[in-house]
């Protein structure tokens, strides 16, 4: 007998916790600080490998917001977690790894991370907190959730013996950067215990497009521009920052919130990009005829370097109408003003989403449907709960999405009985 939560005995009971991410360290770290006996299954050598490259290796662990704030940034499935966050909100994180020795802090958009900006220092807390609190670390792989009269009895390991276990926490992670071990394999599991996946999917990841002289482009880093995207015709988001143009397909902080508003039909979707939104079209008029009056007796192709990035040149050049050889004393007003429509609306439309290998989160997952919010059970199968990325839950960027994790995942731990 142990002592559970304070003032009454609970025979031990055994946990087991599938995957060592975000989510399984803190379900585990809670199941056991409320006296269970806990194991936690992770197929990694080491603990929390996609942790470690979140926030370009920073580690942005939530949003320094409200539980209002959090609910709407997220996309996929935002009611579900009104009471995990009611539970464990942003300020309980944050004061949750002060707690642990681990300062924090705050930066812009109110984004956490660690004052030392290592990803690895905030492994290293709750590594240290789950061995404080004697969970038991096993690196293998859950093949199988073992069933028996709708309730849960243990998993079939891939190299050990099978364990037994009372309760079992599913947290395997989704399908998003899949070498770090998120490959997808706990939606297979939930599968076969008879739960529904939605179709998973990319987020938070670039775009394809369809537009070929974006290789012409490629590496060319544009900042401080102005992204809408369209659905047939219509403007349904837009935001101001940063796009790359990598090798076939645009990347960046602006590209990646955008593909958060794709369905599974992309190429009923345009990008506009907005080149020089500080910009109105009369004032570009007038930057444009200075340039031109300062190179009126050269090549047209020779006279926009002082407008625009030396790779974007070209791809200016092929998309306008304007001879390349024109004098620029020779251009039109029309001409003029066809420049300026292409630069203020360059448009590319969309082939694809960019795959699995470099998307920051997965959509879809386990229909919340199947699970119970306030406690992260399953209504189909007893004492089998879940947590973190492997639930049809997806937010923007920003720290939501950790947060989401650790929410769901203390939400699993503590509320077991």
């Amino acid at each position: 007998m142990i002592l559970k939560k304070g003032s009454f005995n609970l025979e031990k009971v055994k946990v087991i916790v599938i995957g060592g991410g975000p989510a399984g360290m803190m379900a585990a770290l809670q199941a056991a600080k409320n006296g269970y006996q806990v194991s936690l299954v992770e197929k990694n050598k080491n603990l929390g490998k996609k942790l470690l490259i979140t926030g370009k290796g920073r580690c942005n662990l939530t949003n320094y917001s409200d539980l209002n704030q959090h609910i709407k940034n997220i996309v996929d499935n935002p009611d579900f977690m009104y009471s995990s966050l009611a539970e464990f909100d942003a300020y309980r994180l944050y004061y949750f790894f002060e707690g642990l020795g681990l300062p924090l802090k705050i930066e812009r958009g109110d984004r956490v991370f660690p004052s030392s900006n290592r990803a690895q220092d905030v492994l290293k807390v709750l590594q240290k907190e789950l061995f404080k609190h004697e969970v038991e670390l096993i690196q293998d792989q859950v093949v199988e959730i073992l069933i028996k009269d709708q309730k849960v009895k243990g998993v079939n390991l891939k190299y050990q013996d099978q364990l037994e276990a009372d309760k079992i926490i599913l947290a395997a992670g989704g399908s998003s950067y899949p070498q770090t071990g998120s490959d997808g394999s706990g939606f297979e599991l939930a599968q076969e215990t008879g739960h529904k996946i939605i179709n998973p999917e990319p987020g938070l990841c670039g775009l394809k497009t369809k537009e070929d002289w974006i290789y012409e482009a490629q590496g060319l880093k544009l900042k401080y521009v102005s992204l809408s995207l369209l659905k047939n015709g219509e403007e349904i988001f837009s935001e101001f920052g940063d796009l790359e143009i990598r090798n076939n397909y645009l990347d960046g902080p602006i590209v990646i919130s955008a593909s958060m508003h794709i369905d599974q039909n992309p190429e009923a979707y345009q990008l506009e990009i907005d080149l020089k939104p500080a910009l109105d079209f009369q004032t570009l008029d007038q930057r444009i005829l200075r340039d031109f009056d300062k190179y009126s007796n050269k090549y047209f192709g020779n006279s926009l370097g002082d407008l625009l990035p030396q790779k974007l040149i070209p791809v200016i050049l092929k998309l306008s109408s304007i001879d390349y050889d024109k004098t620029v004393n020779q251009i039109t007003a029309e001409e003029r003003e066809e420049l300026i429509y292409l630069l203020k609306k360059l448009k590319l439309n969309i082939k694809a989403k960019k795959g699995f290998e470099r998307a920051i989160v997965t959509r879809g997952g386990i229909s919340t449907e199947e699970i119970n919010p306030k406690t992260m059970e399953s209504r189909l199968i007893d004492n089998l709960y879940f947590a973190g990325e492997v639930i049809d839950l997806a937010a923007m960027t920003g720290g939501y999405n950790l947060q989401i994790a650790f929410s769901t995942g203390y939400k699993a731990g503590n509320n077991l009985n």
